[in-house]
């Protein structure tokens, strides 16, 4: 479908014309059809009752309700920047496939069109033979289920013992069963490794009188999605058109979600406006998902442009646009816009659902305004929804970072009360917020409780428990949890290896240093070779700049709110190391290549803001350096300069009182230095406002250049 090879990653693409951010206050939707309130496809009734959602904004999945059904027409819409969050959800690729099957083909436009053939077909002989027909026809689709089950067990069992390989095909073709498509995506379904599935996907292929459908090419471009085998994908559409099965909105929406999972937001658009060009119209799970991954990129005009468009196709939003659209608002930042979108999502009669309340608390949460997010979960019970474990983790961390962290341990034991069994999230947010509070042995004790009640810890808590043990400086005990990885087969992450590094920065003697180096040798992340590798500044700094535009290529497809981590670690440990060159071209890169989206912005015609109030004092010195050089270049290119620019310190990363942050001092103590025209407003000390003629004449001065370096 698209050329691969060469992929764009982060560019916007020429084809999604830019809004501004001021119009998302200006963002209303049209009058809602019939029926587009909160609908079946956001709460699932269970067998006892219960009301079964799909997690929070950080994990959502949308099944649509249009003509393509269950089987292949659900799409996910995940991240997993929280480990405590990221398998909350109800992933559309993991559901058992066997429990839809009666809706999966049932509402299939390719199985509509044959079973209306079918009917009229047979219509005659219910005519003639009424009792006997209706019969048979019982009896045929028992049989059918019976056989149907037997059969995907007896594959499913062969592909998890021998994977794929000639013992597989072999074993196979002793089954000596017929098996048609239907069941082959039964399989194909199940089958998490992608190269077992598409061997099987090949195998039934060359068997005589075999038939893949549109179905099964929808899953199996699913599944190479997930493992990001796009040269696959590409070979195996080749193979759908030729075997006669159009791809259809839904294989596109799986297409489209697959590159914004990877991160490559041109080849998702590519798909968009290629669908389309065919005469495929994309559907509400199309808009959603393009939505989604560009807010998630930081992309946030496209991101509301793309919601624009869905009006415009006549797509009235339903609960998940509206959740999907408050989470991208809030994701940026914009909690006001994000909480006047709720408002007229519920003067429109769209009626929130768990899911959406999950997403109002955690935003709340994020932006640390707690009391709101409390009364946010008040209001949410109010309503008469239950919380599920989702919203009690989410309740857990705010309770947490409030500093009331028995209360958290409440509604960890509430939740148990409630029948919810916590999870190895749960446990994790638990060593998570302990760790955070600088009490180590606490959160030692709830990840040993985790294994007591026979969960094994995924990297996200590891991570948890290593950095209790950094900031307690307890390297013995973090070299154990390192090595405790390894040897459970978890591969240490992005995160991982950035803890370690900014311990290595932050270490106060020669040996400390030196162990942390070797801590960060046994994760053996792609990370350490890079910042071993790095090479001395040349003389123009570009064989620093291409090192890390390869690094960072390849680790395109971490999510960017762990490569910004890596990157200001990397930043400040180079600065404080006394690599300022090498520092800032480091940033430079990073900032071209989308990293820090919110860092540099122009709020209006010549007004520009420099948000530095995520990073570590180094950084954020590192980064005003080359930002105030860059607005001098263009000053003396075109002769127009900023009127105003504000410097936004904030609290600061790992401050608690605004003001006193390490990167407030550090920040102001540069400009002090280099006597920057400053005042701050407002009474607002983390913000430093320059503008006007002073601004000017200070850019134009030679040593804005080389800042960084002094």
């Amino acid at each position: 479908m698209v050329d691969h090879r060469r992929p764009q990653s982060t560019a916007k693409s020429s084809t999604v014309k830019s809004v501004k951010k001021d119009d998302f206050y200006d963002v209303h939707e049209k009058p809602l059809g019939q029926g587009s309130a909160a609908g079946p496809h956001m709460n699932y009734q269970d067998s006892k009752g219960k009301t079964r959602t799909h997690g929070t904004g950080e994990t959502l999945s949308h099944e649509s309700s249009s003509k393509v059904g269950g089987s292949v027409g659900t799409q996910g819409i995940a991240s997993h920047k929280k480990g405590y969050v990221a398998n909350h959800g109800v992933s559309s690729e993991k559901k058992n496939f066997s429990s839809q099957k009666s809706k999966t083909y049932a509402n299939s436009p390719n199985v509509q069109a044959s079973k209306t053939k079918f009917t009229s077909r047979v219509s005659h002989y219910i005519n003639s033979h009424p009792r006997d027909l209706k019969s048979q026809e019982v009896t045929a689709h028992a049989t059918r289920q019976f056989v149907s089950i037997d059969q995907v067990n007896s594959v499913l069992e062969i592909l998890r013992r021998l994977k794929w390989g000639p013992a597989a095909e072999a074993a196979l073709e002793k089954l000596n069963i017929s098996m048609d498509a239907y069941q082959a995506n039964q399989v194909l379904k199940q089958i998490p490794d992608y190269a077992v599935a598409l061997g099987f996907f090949s195998w039934l292929k060359r068997r005589v009188g075999f038939k893949h459908d549109g179905h099964t090419y929808t899953t199996m471009v699913g599944i190479l999605g997930r493992a990001k085998q796009f040269n696959a994908i590409n070979v195996l559409l080749e193979q759908m058109v030729k075997d006669g099965c159009e791809p259809n909105v839904v294989t596109y929406n799986r297409l489209i979600h697959s590159y914004g999972r990877a991160n490559y937001l041109n080849e998702a658009v590519g798909v968009f406006n290629q669908m389309q060009e065919i005469g495929c119209e994309p559907d509400r799970v199309t808009y959603c998902t393009l939505i989604d991954i560009h807010a998630k990129a930081g992309f946030l005009d496209v991101a509301l442009h793309m919601y624009q468009r869905m009006q415009e196709a006549g797509l009235s939003p339903d609960t998940f646009t509206y959740s999907v659209m408050i989470n991208c608002l809030g994701k940026a930042g914009h909690l006001v816009a994000a909480h006047k979108l709720f408002s007229e999502m519920v003067n429109s009669g769209c009626i929130p659902n768990l899911v959406t309340y999950n997403i109002m608390i955690a935003l709340q949460a994020k932006a640390r305004n707690y009391p709101v997010a409390l009364q946010i979960y008040r209001d949410m019970q109010n309503a008469g929804y239950e919380p599920d474990k989702v919203t009690y983790s989410i309740v857990m961390e705010v309770l947490g970072h409030c500093g009331y962290l028995e209360e958290a341990e409440q509604i960890f034991f509430e939740m148990k009360n409630k029948n919810w069994v916590p999870d190895e999230p749960v446990y994790g947010l638990l060593v998570d917020i302990w760790g955070k509070a600088g009490d180590a042995e606490k959160a030692l004790q709830w990840y040993q409780a985790m294994l007591q009640a026979g969960l094994y810890p995924n990297v996200p808590t590891c991570n948890s428990l290593l950095s209790a043990f950094l900031r307690a400086h307890r390297l013995s005990d973090a070299y154990n949890v390192l090595l405790g990885m390894v040897s459970m087969g978890l591969h240490p992450s992005l995160q991982t290896y950035t803890l370690l590094l900014s311990c290595c920065t932050e270490a106060k003697s020669s040996f400390n240093m030196g162990f942390c180096g070797q801590l960060m040798a046994i994760t053996g992340h792609p990370a350490h070779v890079f910042l071993l590798n790095m090479p001395a500044a040349g003389p123009d700094g570009k064989n620093v700049r291409d090192h890390v535009g390869r690094f960072l290529d390849v680790m395109h497809s971490e999510d960017r709110e762990s490569k910004r981590g890596l990157i200001d670690a990397v930043v400040d440990f180079l600065h404080k190391s006394g690599l300022k060159e090498e520092a800032g071209s480091v940033w430079e890169v990073a900032a071209m290549k989308n990293v820090y989206p919110e860092a540099v912005r122009e709020k209006s015609s010549c007004y520009w803001l420099i948000n530095l109030h995520v990073m570590s004092d180094g950084t954020a010195v590192t980064a005003l350096s080359r930002t105030l050089a860059w607005f001098r270049r263009q000053l003396l290119m075109s002769g127009v300069g900023p009127i105003r620019i504000d410097i936004v310190t904030g609290w600061g990363r790992r401050s608690k009182v605004t003001g006193t942050s390490l990167v407030r001092q550090a920040v102001q103590d540069l400009l002090d230095i280099f006597s920057f025209p400053f005042f701050t407003e407002n009474g607002n000390s983390g913000c430093f406002v320059g503008c006007g003629e002073p601004l000017n004449r200070w850019l134009q001065q030679s040593y804005v250049e080389r800042m960084h370096l002094l």
